[in-house]
Formats: structure tokens, sequence, C-alpha cells
């Protein structure tokens, strides 16, 4: 096990961490449009002067956002450099620097030419999915070259369903707040008003996909449980707790959670969810590889 590298990669991970956070505050609080349209830029400026807090919170999402991208350079650069025999360690490295890529041009795009709700969307999806692969890359690294358990087919299919699921759940929570339709429906689980917009369509297929995912991690746990895999169902109920956690910080926003912290916090629990998820499929993946691999060698 590369021990530096693998608290290194750590460190990578709780930085992203940190950007998807800031990537929340600059949303929740409307700073998009904090610098201007001016990137890298801020007002035409390296460093903005007598800064509204608009902008120092948009500024400061992109000086972190920066930071970050150069670490995971350094982190990707390390990884091919030290690890010789691990394809996949090598990929999740190559997988984190390609998405926090896509993620920041996305970003550059939204300033300079002012992009549509849609677009805007997609960018909490890939920085999440840049950080789930710095998480498996993690876990990766500290696990070294441990067997585990295969994995069934069944169990398989539906990890690599609710992942898939999870990142159309994410699309369209990142609609809902980009679109403004965050209070487009009065009361919770169901819209109550006599008049509809297209706002309070979009809150309300996304309140009843976010509650299909609660049902389908119930099911994708229920199987774990069936095959006593221990590592999957842990990381199941962990899903659970997280998704439960979230369910109930969306409920708690339209409700009356005005705070910014509360948004930030249902955006921190979506990422841990997904985070988790992302392992296990990855997981099943491999475990059902190394099962194989070992098969044939006993054959030979």
């Amino acid at each position: 096990m590369h021990k530096k590298l693998a608290l290194f990669s750590a460190l990578v991970t709780l930085g992203m961490m940190l950007v998807l956070i800031m990537g929340g505050t600059v949303t929740k609080t409307d700073s998009g449009d904090g610098c201007g349209t001016d990137w890298p830029l801020c007002h035409g400026k390296l460093i903005p002067t007598n800064p509204s807090v608009e902008t120092m919170i948009e500024y400061s999402h992109r000086v972190v956002s920066g930071i970050e991208g150069l670490l995971i350079i350094a982190l990707t650069v390390w990884t091919f450099a030290v690890v010789k025999n691990r394809y996949d360690v090598k990929v999740f490295a190559f997988l984190a620097f390609i998405f926090m890529l896509i993620q920041s041009i996305i970003g550059a795009g939204a300033v300079i030419w002012q992009q549509s709700d849609a677009i805007l969307a997609l960018h909490f999806g890939i920085s999440l999915v840049s950080f789930a692969s710095l998480l498996i890359l993690t876990i990766l690294l500290f696990e070294g070259e441990r067997v585990h358990r295969a994995v069934s087919e069944r169990l398989k299919i539906h990890l690599y369903g609710l992942t898939i699921y999870t990142m159309v759940v994410v699309y369209t929570g990142a609609y809902v707040r980009h679109l403004g339709a965050t209070y487009a429906c009065v009361g919770w689980p169901v819209c109550s008003q006599d008049v509809w917009t297209f706002e309070s369509y979009v809150q309300m297929g996304h309140r009843i996909m976010a509650g299909l995912l609660v049902f389908y991690t119930l099911y994708v746990l229920y199987l774990a449980r069936r095959e006593t895999n221990r590592l999957v169902e842990t990381g199941m109920w962990a899903s659970l707790f997280f998704i439960l956690l979230q369910v109930g910080t969306g409920a708690w926003i339209v409700l009356g959670g005005h705070a910014t912290y509360v948004p930030l916090l249902h955006a921190f629990l979506i990422t841990c969810y997904f985070g988790i998820i992302s392992y296990l499929a990855y997981h099943a993946y491999r475990s059902q590889k190394q099962t194989t691999a070992s098969a044939r060698q006993k054959s030979v």
C-alpha cells in the first residue's frame, strides 16, 4: 500500500467535498454573477477590491476550486508515477481529473456565456462524479490488494442501477435549484396549491423521484441482507441513513428551512450517499473480476 499517496488522496477528496459545498453556497446565495462576466479574473482584476458579499462568495469558490484542481492534477501524476500494477487505481485518478476539468469548463462557461438552467444543473452532478472517483481511489489505495467476496449478478445489476438512478435524481434536484423552483410547491410531501406552474411540476417530479430512490435503496439493502454480504450490507445501511436525512432536509427546506446551511447540508448528505453507492457499485464489479481471476489460477 502507498500510505503517503493514500493520505494525500484522502486530503484531496475532502477538498472536493469543500468545493461542492462552496458551489452550493454560490447557488443558494445567487452569487454566480459575483465576479461579473469575467473569468478567471473577477471584475477584471486578479484580486477584487472592495468586494460585495456575493463577490467574496464567488471569488472564494473560484480560488478553492483552482487549488483543488491543482491538487487533483498532482494526485493523478503521482498515482501514475508510483502505482504500477493497479489499472483500476489509475482509471479513477484519471476520471477524477477529467470530470474536474469538465466541471471547470462548465463553471467558466456559466460565467462568460450565462448558460441555461438545464446546463447549469449538470455542474453539480459532474462535480459529484469527480468526488466519487476520488473517494473510490482513496479507498482502493488504503485497501491495497485485498480480495473481497463476490457479489451476485442480481445485486450487482441493482447497484449499477441505483448509481445511475441517483445521478438522475441529483440532476433533477440541481435543476430545481437553478430554475428557482425550490419554493414552487405549497406543502410537503404533495404540492397542495390550486394553480400549478412549470416550476411546480419540476419540484413535484423531483420529490417523487427522491421518494422512489428511498424505496430503491431499501430494496438493494434487502438484497444485500439476503446474500449476507457484510461489506455491501454495511454500505447500504449507511446509504439508507444518508438518504433518509437528505429527504428530511429537503422537507425542512420546503417547510421553512431558509437558512443557508440547510440546503448545504442537503447537498452534503447526497454527496455522501452517492460516494458510498458508487464505491459499492465498483466493489460489485471488482469482486466478480477477482473471483474469476482466482478461479482461472486454480484451474491452471
